[in-house]
């Protein structure tokens, strides 16, 4: 262990992560957790969530200690269910300020998600240092809403600090190492290597649209890789078939990194977790993002890799398969602008952020 990183051990002993309901917000702390016991075998960790998130069926598998508060989110729930969020509130703080206080944390961290406001709000009032993670060019509503609160936030893209203003820190956030050491260049010809997903679970509207813009893709020109979801599998895989075309579709990747490797375009979501990983492997993209996720947020991220010549975003309800296609065979032809977004791509990549962000972390700490 290196000086500084046991001057951040030493300073990081307990450590509460408040938040989760998706696998972003949850692996975000995952890793940041797992560096810390790496450094420092002795440290604490403790998760606070809810019984309904991703963190219920995660966290403790891997070995830390999860405890929940009862909350509901507030941001496209209806009025009834805002209401009665809002109605349980205090109580929730009041059931936060206790698990904090019985743990004693060094720092509390919030990794969005509608459960952290709560939690950091209760430790706050009972004194307790924070941190935010903001994983998006737009931050959700928990993190807008804590952000006074707060004593440090941990930003992913320039777009977000005006946010919180002296408090950001541009850190990025953290990704799996495998994704950093995808190293494969664009070829100069042969046919286009091409990634579909939409996240682990697929996306409807984007197999959709793959198994129309398929009529316009000749195989000679492109290859297709095409993760569906287990839902849609045996549907895309029958519209594959009808048209005669050979792809490798699949319901679920294991070792993304790999393929990522061996891919040239990527077709996907913009989640944030989905951006740093195609940062972090150097990979031109067309974006399509999730129209009613919360306060837009996935369309801000691409935009924000689209400013920067790495992606193109296409809007989910304007574009027709056809268009997708001559999108796809554009760029396929031209491997000079693919390998230029590739490079912008990595430009936006942090390879240091779990390291960055430990370093804030440590900083705000308690003595």
């Amino acid at each position: 262990m290196t000086n500084s990183n046991s001057k951040i051990s030493q300073k990081l002993r307990r450590v509460l992560f408040a938040g989760g309901g998706t696998g972003g917000h949850v692996f975000m702390a995952v890793a940041l957790a797992q560096e810390l016991k790496r450094l420092d075998p002795s440290s604490e960790v403790l998760f606070v969530g809810t019984r309904q998130g991703l963190e219920a069926r995660l966290v403790e598998p891997l070995g830390f200690r999860l405890e929940t508060v009862q909350i509901g989110g507030l941001n496209r729930v209806g009025m009834t269910k805002a209401a009665a969020t809002l109605s349980r509130l205090p109580f929730t703080v009041l059931q936060g300020a206790r698990i904090v206080g019985r743990f004693s944390p060094s720092l509390m961290v919030g990794v969005g998600g509608y459960s952290s406001g709560p939690v950091l709000l209760g430790g706050k009032l009972a004194g307790y240092p924070s941190i935010l993670i903001e994983p998006n060019a737009y931050p959700g509503l928990a993190n807008r809403l804590l952000a006074r609160w707060v004593d440090g936030a941990a930003i992913a893209f320039e777009e977000a600090a005006a946010r919180f203003g002296a408090k950001a820190r541009l850190t990025g956030i953290p990704v799996r190492r495998e994704f950093f050491a995808v190293e494969s260049p664009i070829p100069v010809n042969g046919s286009l290597r091409l990634l579909v997903f939409g996240g682990s679970q697929g996306s409807r509207p984007i197999n959709n649209l793959m198994c129309e813009a398929i009529r316009w893709l000749p195989e000679d020109r492109v290859e297709i890789v095409h993760q569906t979801g287990k839902a849609d599998h045996e549907r895309v895989k029958l519209a594959y078939s009808e048209v005669g075309r050979k792809a490798e579709v699949v319901e679920f990747i294991n070792e993304m990194p790999k393929v990522f490797a061996r891919s040239d375009l990527i077709i996907a979501r913009a989640g944030a977790s989905t951006v740093a990983e195609l940062t972090a492997a150097a990979r031109a993209s067309i974006l399509i993002p999730f129209p009613r996720a919360a306060d837009d947020h996935q369309r801000c991220n691409a935009l924000a890799l689209q400013k920067r010549h790495a992606a193109i975003v296409l809007e989910q309800e304007k574009t027709t398969g056809k268009e997708l296609a001559e999108t796809i065979l554009r760029l396929g032809g031209n491997r000079q602008e693919l390998r230029q977004m590739a490079a912008a791509s990595k430009q936006l990549a942090r390879p240091d952020s779990v390291e960055k962000i430990l370093e804030l972390m440590s900083e705000v700490a308690r003595g």
